[in-house]
């Protein structure tokens, strides 16, 4: 089964089409003047003009006359903002026993989204994942679906990535763009971080999977790549992996594991991950102890990858707020503790955040080549959804 390659452009700056510069700059900047897109994007304030008129009309952006500035020298041009109102994407992601079928809008914000349990190593059912992908349309009257996005850990899924890619576009009708689940985290964390992140930001992930991903910010542009995954991390424990060697990182400290070791000490039961977050003071020891493990893993990827900062995402980082400071003081440990480590503002919502990112690709790739197709109107009781 080939694989294909994880990383993901982020932004495309310069080398993006005139009207995508156009959206990527007033999606970051929340609300921008043609002045201020043309200083920000080095394009002539002409040349802005050509695009945001159209992208008004075709209901990407919208004017606020409320917001132009007021007491400037001259007549500064009316502001503008992503129309989130009228267009919509879908995001697919799946996991080790969770599916999570989202909707977004353009400008990134998930509207709602649902989460369906799945039986590990089974394959995805993509027809039901399309009728509940409809649902959430449905129950959003007059928005107009524009793309997909589905993304999974799909090596270590053993799926094939090209041919869910390939049902499900043709289950819904939409343009579906695929993604890494690792390399998708860390471009929708950036993309949500957007300012003041210049450099290299490495982004590390620990739940059912674990792994790293850097996003370059190359001065034309941002690329998500350098993705790998942490399972076979050595840790030093005792436990015996799947590969058949000791002490890999995810039997030691991801979710499935800590979660065995709970029902073993009879603090939770059954296999649901939300339960090791609501046992209260009696899982505490055993989150702590991942905690230290993967601070110390962090560290040395930290030490290895030398980035600017570098921002920890997932529920083995985020779902135990009291032992966020067990991971901080052993990353201090490792010889670039000056190096910020900060936690993601998604808690168990990045799936749905992470496929509704990988969903915007082909809308900023080339906005009007996706208005411009002829919408067919959603119907819950049909997959096809475009």
């Amino acid at each position: 089964m080939r694989h294909r390659s994880p990383t993901i452009t982020v932004t495309r700056g310069r080398f993006a089409a005139t009207a995508g510069q156009v959206l990527e700059h007033v999606r970051a900047a929340g609300c921008a003047a043609r002045e201020e897109i043309a200083s920000g994007t080095g394009l002539s304030v002409a040349t802005i003009g050509r695009s945001v008129g159209p992208l008004v009309e075709a209901r990407l952006l919208r004017e606020r006359p409320d917001l132009a500035r007021t007491g400037a020298v001259g007549r500064p041009s009316t502001p503008v903002q992503i129309d989130t109102d009228h267009f919509a994407v879908l995001g697919v992601h799946i996991g080790r026993r969770i599916a999570t079928v989202a909707l977004g809008d353009v400008a990134g914000r998930v509207i709602t989204h649902r989460t369906i349990r799945r039986s590990a190593g089974a394959a995805p059912d993509l027809p039901a994942l399309a009728r509940a992908a409809s649902d959430l349309l449905a129950d959003e009257p007059g928005r107009a679906p524009l793309a997909l996005g589905v993304v999974a850990p799909w090596r270590d899924l053993g799926l094939d990535e090209a041919a869910i890619e390939s049902e499900l576009a043709e289950l819904t009708g939409l343009d579906v763009r695929s993604g890494d689940h690792i390399a998708a985290v860390a471009a929708a964390e950036y993309f949500h971080r957007r300012q003041g992140t210049t450099g290299v930001t490495l982004y590390v992930y620990a739940r059912d999977t674990i792994g790293f991903a850097a996003a370059v910010d190359k001065g034309t542009g941002v690329e998500v790549s350098r993705v790998s995954s942490l399972s076979h991390f050595p840790t030093g424990s005792d436990v015996q992996c799947s590969c058949g060697r000791t002490g890999c990182l995810e039997v030691t400290a991801g979710n499935e594991a800590v979660m065995a070791r709970a029902r073993a000490a009879g603090i939770v039961d059954g296999d649901d991950p939300a339960a090791l977050y609501a046992a209260g003071a009696a899982i505490r020891p055993l989150l702590a102890e991942r905690a230290a493990v993967l601070g110390r893993v962090t560290a040395t990827v930290r030490d290895m990858i030398a980035p600017d900062r570098v921002v920890l995402v997932g529920q083995g980082f985020t779902g135990e707020p009291a032992v966020l400071a067990d991971v901080l003081a052993e990353c201090d440990r490792g010889a670039l503790h000056d190096v910020p480590v900060s936690f993601t503002r998604f808690g168990a919502g990045i799936q749905a955040v992470s496929s509704c990112t990988v969903a915007l690709r082909p809308i900023y790739d080339d906005p009007f080549a996706l208005v411009a197709r002829p919408q067919r109107p959603a119907a819950p009781t049909s997959p096809a959804i475009a």
